[in-house]
């Protein structure tokens, strides 16, 4: 029955979001982003409060930084599910995340979609659409440095459904870097990949712990093999600690 509950609750959440942020958009336009910026943190705060109450979900955030984070960076993490998007935006309270998404979320899911596309993320066609991609990552780029931005890119470029850490590519990366130079932090997330069916979210929701661990603060990298040499690195910490995390689980 908690299961249900939550799940309902979720669903909700969202819905009462959409509504939201519509009305938001629509009829105070002078303050689109921060309204929408406020909307995304409050539902996605709701949902971790509504699965935590009835499915003992938890996400545990952790930081291994020596140094308070900077108000703009690069969030580099491994994907598992689509629960990161909200996962990693709920772990970064007071900064403006937004994320590199595919473009098929553009459309079809409340509360979800229209914050993607009208909340200035940059949605990318995994497909193609080289100069559209392009046009999104430096959009997004310009973004950081006018709204104080937080860009958050999966470099493995698709899910890992079994959780194990893909090669990392640098296309969007170095896009991103190279019209706004910004430090980055090395993000590691898992538990994710428990749920990212709706057959694992039915079974696994309950007592599913999603951790994320802050690794690393690097410096600004300047010049292609910079950019190279940090996603290497970030990778291999970054794939470190979910082996960690996966022998821990068993």
């Amino acid at each position: 029955m908690g299961i249900l509950i939550a799940l309902l609750g979720i669903l909700l959440i969202l819905l009462i979001c959409d509504v939201q942020m519509r009305l938001s958009y629509y009829l105070d336009p002078g303050n689109r982003f921060p309204n929408l910026s406020r909307l995304q943190f409050w539902g996605l705060r709701s949902i971790v409060a509504v699965v935590k109450t009835y499915a003992g979900f938890r996400v545990l955030r952790e930081s291994r930084l020596r140094a308070p984070l900077p108000e703009r960076f690069l969030i580099l993490a491994n994907h598992q599910s689509l629960a990161d998007i909200a996962v990693l935006a709920y772990a970064f309270p007071g900064h403006n995340v937004r994320f590199v998404a595919k473009k098929e979320l553009k459309y079809g899911l409340p509360g979800i979609s229209f914050v993607l596309r009208k909340g200035e993320h940059a949605l990318v066609d995994r497909r193609g659409g080289f100069r559209e991609t392009q046009a999104a990552l430096i959009k997004l780029a310009r973004l950081s440095r006018r709204q104080a931005v937080c860009p958050a890119v999966f470099p493995e470029g698709t899910r890992a459904r079994e959780g194990q850490v893909q090669p990392f590519h640098s296309a969007a990366v170095r896009t991103i870097l190279a019209h706004s130079p910004l430090p980055a932090v090395s993000v590691a997330v898992n538990g994710g990949y428990r749920i990212a069916k709706l057959k694992g979210l039915v079974r696994n929701l309950r007592g599913c712990v999603y951790r994320v661990r802050l690794l690393n603060l690097y410096p600004p990298p300047r010049g292609r093999s910079e950019v190279q040499d940090m996603l290497q690195q970030a990778h291999d910490e970054i794939q470190r600690q979910v082996n960690t995390w996966k022998k821990s689980e068993k």
